[in-house]
């Protein structure tokens, strides 16, 4: 079988890493790395498989039915976010219509996760059906020519009616799994400021034992269970990895657990593994802030770790005791004060909006980033995603302003504070997210010591680009 994955593009930027100095950009992140994952899966089986990237190479729908009509495909898994649906939506139809309603149609991610009876009633003429949370297999079953009504973790219409068959048990030994077919991105399509560039992520488990309201993929897509793949599986792929792209210059570990102090021996592992083998490559990692052993994090910088981009979200006790964070602000002061001894630079990531939000929480958290040893933020209104804890219980007190998926982003494909609460309105969230930015990058002394602070002339050109981007961003402002 022919198989076509589409990202569908939704405004020149939309879905790209975002922005270091500046707002995150709503979505719910379309990773290749998932996807490659799966189309390894499926070419694995025998099938010819064909990845379009539209969000990361800027691909119209012109120039999509065009590549649609030259591979001329059996099956279209079209990966959709919340804000994009709609726009998601006309690419499927568009599958169904130049195929003569040959061509399946399949649904990804973690929107249609949530909303699968939602997504196919918008779609009821030309979607076939949706794949919720994990779908590795749930696509290769499809492929084998398997009755939908006979696989697990699938929705679709039956008799006029939208059916859900049960959910599929996650995998649970990801060593079975083959490495992302990779040769169907260039890694220069992914560019990030503050990441050295080209770089690839690298997914080493999938879900997080963190109980966060807000996250969207433990919730709805891949657990809050850590399935954890074996330091040989991370190492081996590291090593493929650069085999296949000889210039890549770092590799991001994805996963939110990466860091959790219950698996530091399993961190320690790889490290060590990565140390032994002589792999010459800097990394960077999602982190939850609160390893206290400086020991490992020299360890991690030895091994190559230049940056972590850590989740504080709050530098209010109570809020993050609302957000169910598990960590004090007295715990992520001192992680960020160890890892600057250790050598390994932080990205911030802050939001605003969080339940219990006040202006007085607002400025502890403004104080609480510009005082941390850290080099870069991103401040952002705090989205409530479908299937989350924390967007049933905005939907319940009727404080979300949105109506529909394609307000929850402005004209810019940026994102749009889509809360309003009674102690603060959504307008007030704008201008704070705008506040504390302008409040940590305008420090006196900021700009000199973050240009003098990099060792490699990279660093010092990201930095450059990165300052010069956000000058341009607060002159718009």
């Amino acid at each position: 079988m022919k198989i076509l994955f589409l990202n569908p593009s939704y405004g020149k930027g939309f879905c790209k890493t975002a922005r270091w100095f500046a707002k995150s950009r709503a979505r719910e992140q379309r990773h290749p790395d998932y996807i490659c994952t799966a189309i390894a899966v499926l070419e694995k089986d025998g099938h010819v498989c064909k990845f379009i990237d539209g969000t990361a190479r800027d691909i119209s729908f012109a120039e999509t039915r065009e590549m649609f009509n030259n591979f001329k495909p059996d099956m279209a898994v079209i990966n959709a976010t919340t804000p994009s649906l709609d726009s998601d939506l006309t690419y499927a139809k568009l599958c169904k219509e130049e195929s003569n309603g040959k061509v399946i149609t399949i649904m990804i991610g973690a929107h249609v996760s949530a909303e699968p009876e939602d997504t196919l009633a918008r779609g009821r003429d030309f979607l076939d059906g949706v794949a919720r949370r994990e779908y590795d297999y749930i696509l290769r079953e499809l492929a084998q020519g398997k009755k939908i009504s006979e696989i697990e973790g699938v929705s679709y219409f039956k008799n006029g009616s939208i059916i859900h068959n049960q959910d599929r048990q996650f995998i649970q030994n990801l060593d079975e799994l083959p490495f992302p077919a990779w040769r169907h991105i260039n890694p220069s399509d992914y560019y990030s400021p503050a990441k050295r560039n080209p770089f690839l992520t690298l997914i080493t488990g999938r879900g997080c034992e963190g109980r966060c309201v807000f996250c969207l993929f433990p919730q709805v897509m891949y657990g809050r269970q850590y399935r954890c793949r074996s330091p040989e599986s991370v190492l081996d792929e590291i090593e493929y990895d650069i085999k296949l792209f000889p210039d890549l210059k770092e590799i991001m570990f994805e996963d939110d657990t990466f860091t959790f102090s219950k698996y530091s021996g399993r961190l320690e592992n790889i490290c060590k593994g990565i140390m032994d083998r002589n792999i010459k490559i800097s990394w960077c990692c999602n982190a939850r802030p609160e390893i206290q052993d400086i020991s490992l994090l020299r360890l991690m910088k030895k091994a190559g770790c230049r940056m972590m981009c850590v989740g504080f979200e709050s530098g209010d006790d109570v809020i993050l005791r609302n957000l169910r964070k598990g960590i004090t602000t007295d715990k992520m002061r001192s992680f960020a004060v160890l890892s600057k001894k250790a050598g390994i630079s932080i990205h911030g990531c802050f939001v605003i909006g969080s339940p219990g939000e006040t202006p007085d929480s607002v400025n502890k958290t403004i104080k609480f980033a510009a005082g941390l040893p850290i080099d870069t933020v991103q401040f952002s209104g705090l989205c409530a995603y479908p299937g989350t804890e924390f967007y049933s219980w905005c939907k319940e007190n009727n404080y979300i302003i949105a109506r529909d998926w394609k307000e929850w982003v402005d004209e810019r494909k940026e994102q749009r504070a889509i809360i309003d609460y009674p102690a603060l309105s959504c307008s007030a969230m704008n201008k704070a997210v705008d506040r504390a930015l302008y409040s940590f990058y305008l420090k006196p002394g900021y700009i000199f010591s973050q240009i003098m602070r990099p060792k490699s002339f990279h660093d010092i050109k990201a930095r450059l680009k990165g300052l010069f981007q956000f000058g341009r961003y607060y002159l718009k402002r």
